[in-house]
C-alpha cells in the first residue's frame, strides 16, 4: 500500500479540474484588477521563481506580469482549490499557457493601469482584449478603420458614440486574433456583422465573442460556444475580489453596450 509521501508524489492538480468540468456547467471567468500609479498587487504566497523571472524587467511590465500571475493563481485557487500557480510555458507564437495541457486555457490583456485575465473551464481557447475608452487620437482611429468591412464601417457610423463604437469593433477583432495565438492572420480572416449579431471566419467553425463598452474600459471575450456562462470579477485597489455580474451568454444585459456575436450557421465561411 503507497505511503503518504507516494501518495502526494502522485498527485496532479489537473486531476481536480477534470472532476469540477464534469460536475458543473460550462463558464468562464473574466477578472480586472486596476491599479493606481505605483501601486502594487500583493500575494506573499507567489513562488520565487516566478518573480524571478522578471527580475530585470522595466518596473511597469514588471508589476504588470506579476499582477497577471496574482490574478490566476487567485482565480485557479477560487474555482479549482488549487493553492499554487501551476508551471506556465510560453508557446511557439508567445501565448502563454499551463505545461499541463489538461489544465483550462487562459488569456492576459493590459490597458493602462488595468489587467485583465480569462480563464476557460473547458478544454478550449480564449482570447481576452480589453481598452480605455476614447484612449487614441482621430488619426489613430482613421488607421483602425482602414481595412475594416463595409459592413463593419456601416455599423460604426450609425452608433451615437463613434469613437467608443471604433474601439469596440478592434477590441472584437484582437480578442480572436488573442485566442488563435497573436497571428496577425486573425484580423484579415474575420468578418464581423454586429448588426446581425453574426461573425464570419475562415479559421474558426465554433466562435462567440462578447464585447461590452464600459464607461472608461471595453473588453471583449472570444470563447468557445460551449461556454454558457461567464463570470465578472474585480479586485479592488486593496486586493479584495468583488463579483460584479453573471452573464449568461445566449442573453446578454439588456440596457447595456454589450456585443454578442456568434459563428454564421455554425461553420467557417470564405470571406467576400
Amino acid at each position: 500500500m503507497p505511503n503518504a509521501a507516494a501518495r502526494e508524489s502522485a498527485y496532479n492538480p489537473a486531476d481536480d479540474y477534470l472532476t469540477i468540468l464534469m460536475e458543473r456547467q460550462m463558464a468562464g471567468h473574466f477578472v480586472r484588477w486596476a491599479g493606481n500609479p505605483g501601486q502594487r498587487l500583493v500575494d506573499m504566497t507567489m513562488t520565487q521563481d516566478v518573480i524571478d523571472s522578471v527580475r530585470h524587467v522595466a518596473d511597469k511590465r514588471r508589476e504588470r506580469f506579476l499582477a497577471a500571475r496574482i490574478i490566476l493563481k487567485q482565480l485557479m485557487q477560487r474555482v479549482y482549490g488549487l493553492h499554487h500557480l501551476p508551471p506556465i510555458v510560453n508557446c511557439h507564437n508567445g501565448r502563454p499557457a499551463f505545461v499541463d495541457p489538461d489544465l483550462p486555457d487562459f488569456n492576459i490583456a493590459y490597458a493602462g493601469n488595468t489587467v485583465g485575465v480569462l480563464l476557460a473551464e473547458e478544454r478550449s481557447q480564449v482570447g481576452l482584449e480589453i481598452d480605455i475608452v476614447r484612449a487614441h487620437s482621430r488619426q489613430t482611429q482613421e488607421q483602425m478603420m482602414q481595412g475594416l468591412s463595409s459592413g463593419e464601417i456601416t455599423w460604426i457610423n450609425a452608433q451615437q458614440d463613434v469613437p467608443e463604437a471604433v474601439t469596440q469593433i478592434w477590441t472584437l477583432r484582437r480578442s480572436v486574433m488573442k485566442l488563435q495565438g497573436g497571428d496577425e492572420t486573425g484580423l484579415t480572416s474575420l468578418q464581423l456583422l454586429p448588426g446581425a449579431g453574426r461573425l464570419r471566419s475562415t479559421l474558426h467553425t465554433d466562435l462567440q465573442i462578447l464585447c461590452d463598452a464600459e464607461p472608461t474600459l471595453v473588453w471583449s471575450c472570444a470563447l468557445s460556444p460551449q461556454v454558457r456562462h461567464l463570470h465578472l470579477w474585480e479586485i479592488t485597489g486593496d486586493g479584495q475580489w468583488s463579483e460584479l455580474r453573471d452573464i449568461t451568454l445566449d442573453k446578454p444585459d439588456a440596457g447595456t453596450q454589450m456585443i454578442r456575436l456568434t459563428t454564421l450557421n455554425g461553420r467557417a465561411l470564405a470571406l467576400s
